[in-house]
């Protein structure tokens, strides 16, 4: 029955997508992204199958929102709902902003509590700098998600629109190709992995393990922010330098209309849930937009400073 559902998904997918105006998420999903949305696309018409007597996805689409309060019944998470719903609504073409969830918080994301605090798996043997000491070393610095070591080649390395050194991510979250900047003084360090070549950084071997990569990823950006902000602070005239340098970033991905000069400008400062969270750590409750919106574009590829900010500033 599940080949039958997937060719029924498949059909009603590609319609939806031919129905609708391209927007920004039909950017290119990776093969990991599709076949998360059709598995719990799956799910969803099993359900319906169950509850209904049938999985047709003409039918099944006006129970988004019973399958939506059924996941809250169940106790799952906000951001859990979100992902499964965000998924049904992508697959069979029907808009997310009709369905009413739970809002998000986003002091309690997943990615807080991955990147955050000590947890059993980190007492296992393959979880360790040992384990792939080249992997651990470079992750420390560079700090790209997870599944993009995979695919580094060793002439992915250069220099960015201001002449920064970077690792070029050729494959980045929804097929993008991104720059990540690296330290000056570490540049050298991390040269050494790339000798131009169109072969791989890094082994399957060296990828067989439980680093926790995102972690590495965190306490670069936390790194960054750190560096930023000393900068604005202390150095006349830095800040108008990293401004510009944003700038040219924007414009060299075609980004422009989507610079705003006032995310850039002042603090932002936290509310709510992550306000509570900051008090607690004992973290700023207000951090410089510039070097927020710095890490944001240049280490992370978010693009956003609230992501920044929850995902991975406070994340600790």
């Amino acid at each position: 029955m599940a080949s039958s559902i997937y060719i029924v998904i498949h059909m009603s997918w590609d319609q939806s997508k031919h129905n609708r105006t391209k927007t920004r998420s039909d950017i290119r999903l990776s093969d990991n992204s599709v076949k998360k949305y059709e598995h719990r696309a799956v799910a969803f018409l099993d359900w319906c199958k169950a509850q209904f007597g049938t999985n047709k996805p003409k039918f099944c689409r006006k129970h988004i929102q019973d399958y939506a309060d059924y996941l809250k019944m169940q106790g799952k998470s906000a951001s859990t709902i979100h992902d499964y719903v965000n998924s049904i609504c992508r697959v069979l073409g029907v808009p997310l902003a009709n369905i009413s969830k739970p809002r998000r918080i986003a002091a309690e994301n997943q990615n807080n509590r991955r990147a955050a605090g000590a947890k059993a798996v980190d007492q296992r043997r393959d979880t360790k700098a040992e384990r792939s000491p080249r992997l651990h070393d470079f992750a420390s610095v560079v700090g790209i998600r997870s599944a993009e070591y995979r695919d580094l080649r060793k002439n992915d390395f250069g220099c960015d629109e201001s002449g920064w050194p970077c690792v070029i991510v050729r494959n980045g979250k929804n097929g993008k190709r991104q720059l990540q900047r690296i330290p000056l003084d570490a540049a050298e360090r991390i040269s050494e992995y790339f000798d131009g070549t169109d072969g791989y950084v890094f082994s399957a071997e060296e990828l067989r393990c439980k680093i926790n990569l995102h972690r590495l990823r965190g306490a670069c950006a936390r790194r960054w922010y750190d560096e930023y902000a000393r900068r604005i602070e202390t150095e006349p005239g830095y800040a108008a330098v990293l401004r510009n340098q944003l700038y040219r970033r924007f414009i060299h991905e075609g980004q422009a209309k989507k610079w705003r000069s006032h995310e850039v400008e002042g603090m932002y400062r936290l509310r709510g849930a992550n306000r509570e969270k900051a008090v607690e750590l004992g973290l700023p409750v207000e951090y410089h937009r510039l070097a927020v919106m710095a890490v944001s574009v240049f280490h992370l590829s978010h693009w956003r400073n609230d992501v920044t900010v929850s995902n991975y500033l406070l994340a600790i």
